[in-house]
């Protein structure tokens, strides 16, 4: 008896998730990384990765059982949970890392070139009409696949620190989950996906930790 209210629970819970599949959440979704890539706090890019796994988990429902698409989201928070716990422990928090300090101006340059690079790869896939060729997929799913690569592409060209680099490794991770499942409902495919995301994101996690810990030790180091 005890165990109904918690099922009723999870059962609303993995409803609402489907009220997360449409145009709106492909909308956030494209804003969220756009945000998180220009912004220059490890807060934000945490929040923002918690954020996606929410809304991505609601897109996965259009080709997935709730439950995976629940599971997907439980990933992706772990992961948020733990680049926090790194970032908090190691003393992100306490002294930001090279460009992450609030300082003028390399904030400011830094901050307006993803800016201006984020709006040009925006107006190439919306004009030129830049899509993969992912058939068996909803159009705007495609666009948002696209997306999430070019993304994670300057992504990873634009990193100096960990946090940065395993984004764009999570969101081509998360581009490859939006296509698949339109091909085929494959519980192994969906498990080792998650392994390496989860993977991914602790090898991440102790990047982060290693490189606070190793700014700790020269306190009076300008950058």
């Amino acid at each position: 008896m005890g165990a109904e209210p918690i099922l009723t629970w999870l059962d609303r819970l993995l409803a609402s998730m489907t009220l997360l599949d449409g145009f709106l959440s492909v909308l956030a979704l494209a804003v969220l990384t756009a945000i998180v890539l220009v912004s220059a706090d490890w807060r934000l890019t945490v929040a923002g990765l918690a954020g996606q796994s929410v809304i991505l988990a609601g897109l996965a429902t259009r080709y997935l059982p709730l439950e995976w698409a629940f599971a997907r989201m439980i990933v992706g928070l772990l992961i948020a949970i733990m680049w926090l716990l790194s970032a908090w422990t190691s003393g992100w928090g306490r002294r930001p890392v090279r460009w992450l300090r609030w300082r003028w101006p390399l904030l400011s340059t830094r901050g307006l070139l993803r800016l201006v690079m984020v709006i040009l790869v925006a107006i190439l896939l919306l004009s030129l009409r830049l899509r993969l060729p992912l058939p068996g997929l909803d159009g705007d799913l495609v666009f948002l696949s696209t997306w999430l690569i070019a993304m994670g592409l300057l992504t990873l060209a634009l990193s100096e620190e960990p946090l940065t680099g395993g984004m764009g490794l999570i969101w081509w991770i998360e581009a490859f989950q939006l296509y698949y499942p339109a091909l085929e409902r494959d519980a192994m495919i969906e498990g080792t996906m998650g392994i390496v995301k989860l993977l991914v994101g602790l090898a991440c996690a102790y990047l982060i930790t290693v490189e606070g810990l190793r700014l700790d030790i020269s306190p009076g180091e300008e950058w």
